[in-house]
């Protein structure tokens, strides 16, 4: 197993090629950082160009993909849901494997969209289709393999199953170890869920996912998007716990009187 981006399925390496690569970095850095406007924009350029491109159909749906990212982050659900929806009804049953691939990863960011709107049921079937086409291609997908392992624990904890949890992330942790290194931010965001499912109680837990997304934030910056959607899910936990005072206590940890952070 070794890493290797995304767009490296991509094999052409004419100019034009090259430039759509630069293009979409520069979007995924955007991303990163939480500018999303330049992301979008960005994303909407590649997009373009890639309807020139020799692999037009994976560098059009990776741009599709990155949009429901960004849509997603930025709290526009349905649209992100119309451009992950169009990815994987275009990426379904390609039997290529960088298409595949990318279709797991559609599946992945489709299945946030059912997690923040609380339906885990279906949230957890989505990443278990992903799951089932990356395992299909062996050691290829092994990284979105172990990030959509990651991703489905998470759910397992929204939904009480820690036991369930904690044997997912263990074997995602296992993977992320051995082509990441222990040092990489997405192993150490597993480490993370992993203590997550070993929390006794609600409060155990709740306290352990603020201690978390206060760790994520030296690791990834305030603005990333696993970030916010951590702190949205907590707050609005809280809330309905009807404890403002916790809420209160997390808005000056977090320092949300200067950040635009929705949980409503």
């Amino acid at each position: 197993m070794t890493q290797r981006k995304l767009t490296d399925a991509i094999e052409s390496t004419d100019s034009e090629t090259r430039l759509w690569k630069s293009r979409f970095a520069a979007a995924k850095f955007a991303y990163g950082a939480g500018d999303f406007r330049q992301c979008e924009s960005l994303l909407y350029r590649a997009m373009e160009q890639a309807k020139t491109l020799k692999d037009w159909n994976f560098a059009t749906n990776t741009c599709r993909v990155g949009l429901g990212a960004v849509y997603l982050a930025t709290g526009k659900a349905d649209q992100a849901r119309e451009q992950l929806q169009t990815a994987i009804n275009k990426l379904a049953g390609s039997g290529e494997p960088a298409l595949t691939e990318l279709y797991a990863v559609a599946l992945r960011f489709s299945s946030l969209i059912l997690s923040e709107a609380g339906d885990y049921s279906a949230a957890e079937d989505q990443l278990q289709m992903a799951i089932k086409a990356l395992q299909d291609l062996g050691d290829e997908g092994a990284v979105q393999l172990a990030y959509t392992m990651s991703d489905l624990a998470v759910v397992y904890v929204m939904q009480g199953n820690l036991k369930g949890a904690k044997e997912l992330i263990f074997s995602a942790m296992e993977i992320l170890e051995a082509v990441l290194g222990s040092e990489n931010p997405e192993y150490i965001r597993a480490n993370l869920i992993y203590n997550l499912s070993a929390a006794k109680d609600e409060e155990e837990l709740l306290s352990e996912v603020e201690d978390t997304i206060f760790r994520m934030e030296y690791q990834r910056g305030q603005k990333h998007p696993n970030i916010t959607r951590a702190l949205r899910w907590y707050l609005k936990k809280r809330q309905e716990l009807g404890e403002t005072d916790k809420v209160a206590e997390a808005k000056d940890r977090f320092d949300l009187h200067t950040k635009a952070v929705s949980f409503g």
